[in-house]
């Protein structure tokens, strides 16, 4: 397979590989990214080797105003958040600590979380979407409260075996219980990965921002280009216009240079140490796109992380965590 041509801007988006890789102590080289981009991932692996993260976590529930998790970082609606948790089948939601959050990425990840200590528990816990960022639960911030899940009360009580959500949260619902956590694979049933064009957009300026929807499988997406499709043709020349992630809202991904519809996207997505590029075949939005419009991309994400949770370790066996794709 020939390597992608070396111009600018995917330079610019390596760049921004391997300084994520190398703010999580990554050393490994993304070999996997210089290919050239793929209609679809490879197929999903029926199993994964991602065990319970050797670090302590607490699980809580969420304050009586938790209407604000729909308005958080990630910029879900209450509409997508609900359509995101039918869509995974037996999950719930959950806002994460920034220690979990890692500045935007954790938005769309999948968790499973299981009570360390409390005979209360169900064996298997309870599996949550990432859906907004938390504050630390104070100025002290403890290794504990750097990775904090906070739940709905339903959540919390999927994970006892009796469904009593009191037995955790106390009689003031401000308790924390110690749970394990990893990450896990997100599975949508007949979703493919969507783009969700925000309200901010402008078509005529050229103004363009998303957010992504079902992302599935266990990866991170860390850059996003845009084109014009020339004839809805995937194997015309397209100048590749690369859209940067919003620091007011670390899950919408923008550029005030999108061209002309329709347009075709391409990510790149990672887990650990490996990379690899995605590339839709033809037109994603249409000529006349609008803001709040929803498009499918017709790729669906279903790669599995060989041994990453979140951007923490989790086997006892690789203390330092994060190995390629697979």
């Amino acid at each position: 397979m020939a390597s992608v041509p070396a111009v600018p801007r995917q330079q610019h988006l390596l760049l921004i590989i391997l300084s994520l890789a190398a703010a999580a102590g990554v050393q490994a080289q993304l070999a996997v990214a210089t290919e050239p981009p793929v209609r679809a991932s490879a197929p999903a692996s029926a199993s994964y080797r991602c065990g319970w993260c050797p670090r302590r976590s607490t699980a809580s529930l969420l304050p009586p105003d938790a209407a604000a998790i729909t308005g958080a970082a990630c910029g879900y609606g209450a509409s997508d958040t609900a359509e995101i948790v039918a869509a995974a089948g037996g999950f719930h939601i959950a806002a994460v600590t920034p220690g979990l959050f890692r500045r935007g990425q954790a938005c769309g990840a999948c968790y499973q979380l299981r009570c360390r200590d409390s005979a209360a528990c169900a064996e298997d816990g309870v599996k949550v979407v990432v859906v907004a960022d938390a504050p630390p639960p104070d100025t002290n911030v403890t290794e504990a409260g750097a990775r904090r899940f906070l739940l709905t009360k339903e959540a919390l009580a999927a994970m006892t075996n009796n469904g009593d959500a009191d037995a955790l949260a106390g009689q003031d619902g401000d308790a924390a219980v110690d749970v394990d956590f990893r990450r896990i694979p997100c599975a949508y049933k007949n979703k493919n990965l969507s783009v969700k064009v925000e309200e901010a957009s402008v078509r005529s300026r050229g103004r363009l921002a998303v957010r992504f929807l079902f992302q599935g499988g266990q990866t991170d997406i860390v850059a996003v280009e845009v084109a014009q499709a020339v004839n809805n043709d995937a194997s015309a020349p397209s100048m590749w216009q690369y859209m940067t992630r919003s620091e007011r809202s670390p899950g919408v991904w923008r550029t005030s240079r999108a061209p002309a519809g329709p347009l075709r996207l391409r990510i790149v997505i990672t887990a650990g140490s490996g990379g690899k590029w995605l590339r839709s075949d033809g037109a994603v939005l249409p000529a006349d796109w609008v803001p709040g419009g929803v498009y499918d991309t017709g790729l669906r994400v279903t790669d599995v992380a060989a041994s990453t949770c979140g951007g923490a370790s989790c086997g006892s066996d690789d203390e330092d965590g994060d190995e390629e794709l697979r």
